[in-house]
């Protein structure tokens, strides 16, 4: 587990370690295109799934794996999963862009 610094083209990851701050983005050993860093909280499917677009869809408005949090009618604020499919991605991105990353 930790940071993982990912090719959303090739779909190679790298697991960097859980420090944040030993983390830096680097180029893809096989294509030579920029690796995105990505939470540790993130889990890589295999790299012929179709979970990918769904990824880069996420990745590209924002949603890095942080934790993204709603808040229920008792209150509390609940941790929200990540969606597996692109119409749940799209979806998700509607309900939490004030949770986006801002770059």
């Amino acid at each position: 587990m930790g940071y993982k610094t990912v090719c959303l083209d090739c779909h190679k990851v790298f697991s960097l370690g859980t420090a944040l701050k030993n983390c830096r983005a680097s180029n893809c050993t096989q294509c030579g295109k920029s690796m995105t860093l990505l939470n540790q909280k993130f889990k890589a499917p295999k790299a012929e799934s179709k979970e990918w677009e769904t990824i880069n869809f996420l990745v590209a408005h924002g949603f890095k794996y942080q934790s993204i949090y709603t808040k229920k009618e008792d209150g509390l604020l609940y941790k929200v999963d990540y969606p597996k499919n692109i119409k749940d991605a799209k979806e998700f991105v509607v309900n939490y862009k004030e949770q986006a990353l801002k770059e």
